[in-house]
Formats: C-alpha cells, sequence, structure tokens
C-alpha cells in the first residue's frame, strides 16, 4: 500500500461460554477461540506525497479499490504482511497471516481533500483439516448377551436429597445433575424438586 496504516487493530475474541448452576455456582465451557480480527484504516492519495511509496510509479485510488473488490469475491484467502521498525532500525512488529478480506469502507471527507480513506476488515484464515479413520484398526466390541439385560442402577430419594449431591454421589460431580434430571423426566417435572420416596434411575457411570 503506498502508505503504511497510522494505526492498526489485532483482536482474538474467544467463544467461552458460562452457565449458572442450581447451587449458585458457575460452569465456564472452554471453546477454541475465534480466528483473529484484523482492522485498519487506510489512506489512498489522488496525487503523490513525499511520504507514499510505489512499487511502480503513482496509482490512482480507484485502482486500488477494483483490487480490493477482486479479493473480496474471489472468496480465497490471500497473504497479509505489515512490518513496523523504530527510526533506529529495530523491528517493532511483524504481522504475517493468510486472511480473507470481509469487508471494506470507503469514506470521502472534505478535511482529507480528494484523497480517499478505507477502512479495511480482514480475518485470519486457518486450513479445515479432516481425520480419517483407518477401519482396519477400528476395533469391535463384542456385542452383549441377549439373555444379560444391562444393570441399571436406581435410588430411592430420602429427605435430603437432591439431584445435585446425588450427582456428586454417584457420578463423581454435582455437575453431572442434568443427566439424572433427564434420565428421569416421566416423573421429575422439575430438576429442585424431588421427593422422598421416587425411585431414580441413575446414569452408567
Amino acid at each position: 500500500m503506498p502508505v503504511t496504516p497510522a494505526t492498526f487493530k489485532l483482536r482474538y475474541r474467544g467463544k467461552n461460554e458460562r452457565t449458572a448452576l442450581i447451587n449458585g455456582g458457575e460452569m465456564t465451557h472452554i471453546r477454541h477461540g475465534e480466528h483473529a480480527q484484523i482492522g485498519f484504516e487506510l489512506s489512498l492519495p489522488r496525487k503523490r506525497y513525499p511520504f507514499a511509496r510505489y512499487e511502480r510509479g503513482f496509482v490512482q485510488p480507484e485502482r486500488f479499490l477494483e483490487h480490493f473488490l477482486h479479493l473480496r469475491e474471489a472468496r480465497r484467502p490471500f497473504r497479509f504482511i505489515l512490518s513496523r521498525q523504530a527510526q533506529s532500525g529495530i523491528l517493532l512488529a511483524n504481522t504475517n497471516m493468510r486472511v480473507t478480506l470481509e469487508s471494506f469502507d470507503v469514506v470521502e471527507s472534505a478535511k482529507d481533500g480528494d484523497d480517499l480513506l478505507v477502512s479495511m476488515n480482514l480475518r485470519e484464515f486457518r486450513e479445515f483439516a479432516t481425520k480419517r479413520i483407518d477401519e482396519n484398526k477400528m476395533v469391535q466390541r463384542p456385542a452383549r448377551e441377549a439373555d444379560e439385560p444391562p444393570f441399571e442402577a436406581t435410588h430411592t430419594v430420602v429427605r435430603g436429597d437432591n439431584l445435585w449431591n446425588l450427582a456428586r454421589r454417584y457420578l463423581g460431580s454435582g455437575q453431572r445433575y442434568p443427566e439424572i434430571f433427564a434420565l428421569n423426566r416421566d416423573q421429575i417435572q422439575h430438576p429442585n424438586l424431588i421427593f422422598p420416596g421416587q425411585v431414580l434411575r441413575l446414569p452408567a457411570g
């Protein structure tokens, strides 16, 4: 680009989710974050300034806009490289990644004269990889004998019981109480309401 952006924003955004628990606590589901988002404003001069650089001579702003449109419509990633150096020559930052052009806005302002100001929005691109499974290495579990029905554990509710405590007692974690609730929806209307004498089915493990 003829003029290095004055500001550059690189944003990494997480996708963690938080769930409120019935005991008043909170549980965080950690997920992979979104791809990096890149934003900056780019100046496209209509005349050649001493601080502007062109590889093959001066180019009108419309040529750059045509190139941006091509990048967006091509729907293919491209290489984005931005290097910053201090006046002493020391490298301050070097951004080099494959990106896609999400959008760009063109602004014409009287204070900028005939020059154009373009707001660019890029997104980091990562290859999507699939994992193949070798069928020859798959382990076949033996079928359960028809005359051996699976064992189903149960618990008879007594005064003071709640699903959180039962999940912690039988499943090792109170956070697994929804599994007990889902397995007994035929007799539990609300996870906070269970009554002495009810026989609840328990998940395996």
